[in-house]
């Protein structure tokens, strides 16, 4: 099964916990307002939906190439287990289009194919069908296994052909109305006008449909939340790039940003551009750039074979560069065999059931007009020549869409292959550079991540570092973007004229280079502003002095990052005999514990012998005053009717709840025991019915879950510390470090809401930091003091871009991080004067302080007690 990704995890993470908040509270709103406000620290409003009440309903937002339909696979897994409490659902997965509703039938069918693995991985067994398949679906099947019916919105309204038979009686589906509730019957006979009809919906209506709703923001209209209420569904997830936000408005719980696409390896980015104004001159460069791809591709270990989009123009009065004229040029004017040219326009589709990654397939250059087959994903595709025009072409977005994904999301070997690259007939490169960013907001990435996302293209194709705004602003009056290698305090680039640098002192002399061959000058230390000034004065040239003037401002602000500068930061080590390693959990977790030396039973307030029933007092009133009985509690009860007839012994239970609760350091044998006599002592003690227990056997998992992760976080702190403090295992060493990738930040931009300048930040912008708060006033502390050089803002839950501590259950991810002028390193955990004497604290606070005390004086650690910022200072000088 392919591993989620970091941010895949989170976002499953949030919604599992938006779920176990409905289920505790009964209301979707309050479990919305309750995630959101953790995430954003404001609670964001949750808009129900009319037809629904009650209904819980949320959107994960990912943008192109972030995976959102392996997101989606295993998010079932989560509704059934935290929310529906039943093994086995029935799922209503709908598409925007035939097309990807056939290539999505396709994947979650194919055994090799990860979303069906991530199916089976978390549900077992999965049967996958269309509308016409689900017409005679049997009852045995929605027992017995989830059932995914993949479809469009369309096929469900009633002047549909399809349409039409869902809502048909139809004597095959007569068996799943049999031994129902009388209750759910009448229903049923009400919404038929007094007649019980043996449709498919009303299948659906008995069974709850989760509701996966792909590319959602084509879906949310009146009259398709109309069509979704015939079914009574349990929820609705929308997965969407780029979510409605003014008109329908989706409940986003939460978004994945650009940055963290980048970290996770699954885009190509930047992208390059380049533009020109003689069509000729552009197609030749394309091809050049796709067959030097190839070269270097040949080189990796994986297979790669770089392909060119071409959008060509319609066919109409004035365009001359149709599909014909470009084939032929391919053909007659490069030598381009025509087994590599598909076409994908008009009458002709090429690619249609070809699958261009195979190694067999002799496809290099596709051309097409606006659009690709919908759905259509080839990571291979690297190269898009666009004769169109940029600013005002409808379909550019989606073919941009298809070059950014990085195949087989791993970052590779040749830096040349890790990025996009776009060449477009224009003579305004800032006018085509606005309208591709345009094209990326629309493929789910923010107005401000689209703006860093795309640089020129330069001649020798060296990546720039400048942020595309910083280029935009210092160069907007020159031709072209200059080509800039820059190492933390030195940067090269290429001007017209020799300098006389005989005319400069000493001093200045040292630090400046001409290499007369290459015509590259290079500024190799820090300059102050006087000494730039000077530099200036001996460029012979006008335009080379206004030039290098500009860049001296431009590098000035970039920050260290963009540089190149390195952050790496002494880690806590563990040693064992010569071996040295980053202190972390397996460290501990290794040494034995035994979960049948704790106590086998659940008292009533950890497992209480009715159900919660959510917030006591609270009564919903529709809008005529009626009072409304509560849509969780109605579905809770309706759903456990699919299990009650389940006759189990207690070892059987005890088994089906030990494959269940996750126990990866405890033996099988000894984990199968402990929940045995534990279901035993409710038996024996606290007057449980084994029939009982199977029924609400969901509950008793999280029960018995949560006490076993009580009794493992016991025996872990007692080898944690038994290890940290009494052993001496762990040392600092300068030479094992955490590092801090100059290239990947991977924050949020929805949860960055800061608009203040930093000046000493490692990164050039701040990521996870709220424009209010005590930990911005900290943050702003830290950036004027002078005694540091500069900082950065740890993200949480980012092991692999982040400084982190190893506590006793978790990662410890300390707020701020700091080099200081003096070559030590500062860091520094903010906490709230309320919280900084709780169990948390503590714990945290002793890590910190056995890290800097390791370190032998090159690490310092501090957590001032609430708004106490002049303890930082005076922990510096100390």
């Amino acid at each position: 099964m392919l591993p989620l990704k970091d941010y895949q995890d989170r976002a499953l993470e949030k919604l599992s916990d938006f779920l176990k908040l409905c289920i505790r509270y009964k209301r979707p709103d309050t479990a919305f307002s309750e995630v959101t406000k953790e995430i954003h620290g404001i609670e964001l409003p949750y808009r129900e939906i009319t037809q629904l009440s009650g209904l819980p309903y949320v959107c994960l937002r990912i943008p192109t190439g972030g995976g959102k339909t392996l997101v989606a696979s295993h998010s079932i897994s989560i509704v059934n287990e935290e929310f529906l409490h039943i093994e086995n659902s029935t799922v209503l997965w709908l598409v925007p289009s035939n097309a990807i509703r056939i290539q999505t039938l396709k994947a979650l069918r194919d055994k090799d194919h990860p979303y069906r693995q991530a199916l089976e991985a978390t549900l077992g067994d999965v049967n996958v069908l269309d509308i016409t398949e689900a017409l005679s679906v049997k009852k045995a099947s929605l027992n017995n296994e989830t059932t995914i019916i993949v479809s469009t919105m369309q096929s469900f309204r009633i002047d549909d052909t399809e349409g039409r038979k869902v809502y048909q009686s139809s004597g095959e589906l007569m068996e799943h109305f049999s031994s129902l509730p009388s209750e759910l019957l009448d229903e049923i006979k009400e919404l038929n006008g007094g007649t019980l009809s043996y449709s498919l919906a009303n299948v659906l209506r008995i069974r709850r449909p989760i509701v996966i709703v792909d590319e959602a923001h084509n879906s949310r209209t009146d009259l398709s939340f109309e069509t979704l209420a015939r079914f009574n569904p349990s929820c609705i997830l929308e997965y969407t790039a780029t979510p409605d936000i003014q008109h329908n408005p989706s409940n986003v719980l939460y978004s994945v940003s650009a940055a963290e696409l980048k970290a996770a390896k699954m885009i190509k980015i930047p992208l390059k551009l380049e533009t020109n104004s003689d069509w000729q001159e552009l197609l030749s460069d394309a091809i050049a750039k796709r067959n030097e791809l190839e070269k270097h591709s040949s080189k990796e270990k994986e297979y790669i074979r770089p392909v060119m989009l071409i959008q060509a123009q319609p066919k109409q009065a004035g365009n001359s560069l149709t599909v014909e004229e470009i084939e032929r040029t391919l053909i007659s004017d490069h030598k381009i065999s025509k087994e590599e040219i598909a076409v994908q326009a008009y009458d002709r589709h090429e690619i249609d059931n070809i699958n261009i990654m195979d190694k067999d397939c002799k496809i290099k250059y596709i051309i097409t007009i606006n659009s690709l087959r919908e759905g259509w994903d080839c990571p291979f595709a690297y190269v898009l020549c666009s004769f169109a025009e940029l600013s005002t072409n409808v379909g550019v977005e989606q073919i941009l869409g298809r070059i950014i994904r990085l195949p087989n999301a791993k970052e590779k070997e040749n830096s040349f292959l890790n990025n996009s690259y776009a060449y477009a007939l224009s003579s305004n490169f800032f006018q085509t550079a606005n309208s591709l960013r345009d094209s990326l907001v629309l493929n789910g990435f923010n107005k401000q991540e689209a703006k860093e996302l795309i640089i020129q293209m330069s001649s020798s194709d060296k990546q720039q570092e400048l942020s595309f705004s910083d280029l935009e602003e210092n160069f907007n009056e020159f031709d072209f973007i200059p080509e800039l290698d820059i190492k933390e305090s030195s940067f090269s680039t290429t001007i017209s004229s020799v300098p006389q640098l005989d005319k400069l002192s000493n001093d200045i002399a040292e630090k400046v280079s001409f290499d007369e061959q290459s015509n590259t000058f290079t500024v190799t230390d820090d300059l102050t502003i006087e000494e730039r000034d000077r530099v200036a004065d001996v460029l012979t040239d006008n335009r080379d002095k206004e030039f290098i003037k500009q860049i001296f401002e431009v590098v000035q602000k970039m920050s260290p990052s963009q540089r190149g500068v390195k952050f790496e930061v002494p880690a806590l080590v563990y040693k064992q005999g010569d071996l040295f390693e980053v202190f972390e959990e397996s460290h501990f977790l290794n040494r034995k514990w035994d979960l049948n030396d704790f106590s086998k039973c659940l008292s009533e307030e950890e497992f209480p012998k009715e159900r919660p029933r959510g917030q006591q007092g609270e009564i919903i009133i529709s809008e005529d005053g009626k009072v409304q009985t509560n849509f969780i509690e109605v579905l809770t009860n309706q759903m456990s009717f699919y299990s009650m007839n389940e006759e189990w012994s207690v070892g059987e239970l005890a088994y089906w709840l030990d494959k269940k609760i996750y126990t990866p350091d405890i033996p099988p044998w000894q984990s199968e025991s402990f929940i045995t006599k534990l279901i035993l002592n409710l038996i024996e003690h606290r007057d449980f019915s084994i029939n009982q227990l199977v029924i609400d056997k969901f509950r008793v998992k999280n029960a018995i879950s949560r006490k076993i992760d009580e009794y493992r976080n016991k025996a872990r702190l007692q080898n944690y510390q038994t290890l940290l403090f009494e052993e001496n295992s762990v040392e600092v060493l300068p030479d094992i470090t955490i590092n801090f990738n100059p290239d990947n930040y991977p924050y949020n931009t929805e949860y960055s809401n800061t608009n203040h300048v930093f000046k000493k930040h490692y990164y050039p912008v701040i990521g996870d930091m709220k424009e209010q708060g005590e930990e911005f006033e900290c943050a702003q502390f830290i950036d004027h003091l002078p005694e540091i050089k500069f900082w950065v803002r740890n993200l949480s839950r980012r092991p692999n871009h982040s400084f982190w501590l190893q506590t006793s259950t978790d990662k410890f991810y300390p707020d701020f991080v700091c080099l200081l002028n003096d070559g030590r390193y500062l860091v520094i955990e903010y906490k709230g004067f309320d919280r900084w004497s709780d169990d948390d604290s503590k714990e945290k606070r002793a890590l910190g302080e056995l890290w800097e005390q390791k370190s032998n004086g090159s690490c310092l650690f501090i957590m001032p007690r609430g708004k106490d910022l002049q303890a930082i200072k005076s922990k510096i000088n100390s």
